[in-house]
């Protein structure tokens, strides 16, 4: 009997085994880097002036290639693109006076390998200004002309740092709304939950919220999640979508990592299950409610924006390992002690009856 249960419990586990082995792979796209290998610092900027006023900032840029570089300083403008409200690079237009308000301490320099340059930018804010004004600053080859990449904030043969300068104006008006907030799926078998906030500024003045996402169960609160970590502004009359992932979970799905780098594939990193005893308290299962709190200042006070959703967590391999395994298991002991039972039963009654 116990070689049985012995069997019985290598099978199980043999059985666990091979159901880990059919789990899925997540991935996700890596976005690519420039020709020229340059490297800026801070980013963004944001800078804020009364008119008549004149504002200075430092830009620093570190050429991370092996060859001394030549660099020139560029001046674009960017405005929001697309549903998410990404940057997205333009070069001056008719009416852009606000490109001459602009001076920079050095617009060609010489970049020594691995060496950081220190550029002053400083603005000349006319008493006419009025709300916002948003600069990209493009370092590249003094040689090589400058262009956008299509949508985006990034440059062909160059660097750009994004500087927003907001001017006072007692007609400035901060207003956002929370068009949409959920979860890409309604049901998970492991975490990460990855969760989706869409908002969109209805002002004349760009505005960065934060805020938190409070992950419940049962009434009670199990978890936080920060909304806008790097506090990423949005632009007037332009909507951005915000995203987070709650992650703690077991186990649960983090980046494929082989000799210190992440395993790629077809260029996309390749997720895999983490099982982490210390995570052994995080398992989850059941019903849970994300509910949402983002607060942006409208120049008065602190207005808050709510929603909540909610979504499932059923790891049901495990389910039925931990759950379907020993029940299977415990239904054979069951029966093959029922069949002995009434194999002795028929055996005594054989013996009886030769008396």
């Amino acid at each position: 009997m116990r070689k049985f249960r012995l069997k019985i419990i290598l099978a199980s586990l043999g059985l666990f085994l091979a159901l880990l082995s059919t789990l899925p792979h997540l991935s996700y796209a890596q976005s690519d880097t420039g020709a020229l290998n340059l490297t800026t610092s801070p980013l963004p900027i944001s800078l804020v002036a009364k008119p008549g006023e004149i504002v200075k900032t430092e830009l620093r840029v570190r050429n991370s290639g092996l060859k001394t570089e030549s660099l020139k300083v560029s001046l674009m403008k960017f405005t929001a693109y697309g549903e998410e409200g990404k940057p997205e690079l333009k070069d001056r237009e008719v009416g852009d006076d606000y490109f001459d308000w602009v001076h920079f301490s050095d617009t060609q320099f010489l970049a020594q390998p691995n060496e950081w340059k220190s550029i002053t930018m400083t603005v000349t804010v006319p008493k006419s200004a009025a709300f916002g004004y948003y600069y990209a600053v493009t370092f590249s080859r003094a040689n090589s002309n400058v262009t956008s990449e299509d949508h985006t904030a990034t440059v062909q043969g160059g660097s750009a740092t994004l500087v927003l300068l907001e001017v006072f104006s007692p007609n400035a008006r901060r207003e956002l709304k929370l068009t949409d907030f959920r979860v890409d799926k309604k049901s998970y078998e492991f975490l990460p939950a990855n969760f989706l906030i869409k908002l969109a500024n209805t002002g004349n003045v760009h505005s960065a919220p934060v805020g938190t996402i409070f992950i419940m169960k049962g009434g009670k609160q199990i978890d936080t999640i920060t909304v806008n970590v790097a506090k990423g502004n949005i632009l007037p009359n332009s909507g951005r979508i915000f995203t987070s992932q709650w992650q703690a979970g077991f186990p649960v799905y983090e980046p494929k990592v082989v000799n210190g780098s992440v395993v790629l594939k077809n260029g996309l990193p390749v997720y895999a299950l983490s099982w982490k005893l210390s995570q052994l308290k995080n398992i989850r299962f059941g019903k849970y409610t994300a509910h949402l709190t983002i607060i942006y200042d409208d120049g008065h006070r602190d207005v808050p924006l709510d929603a909540s959703v909610d979504f499932w967590v059923i790891p049901w391999r495990l389910l039925a390992v931990f759950v379907g395994v020993p029940l299977l298991a415990a239904g054979i002991i069951v029966y093959l002690v029922i069949s002995r039972r009434r194999f002795k039963k028929k055996a005594y009654g054989v013996v009886k009856f030769k008396r």
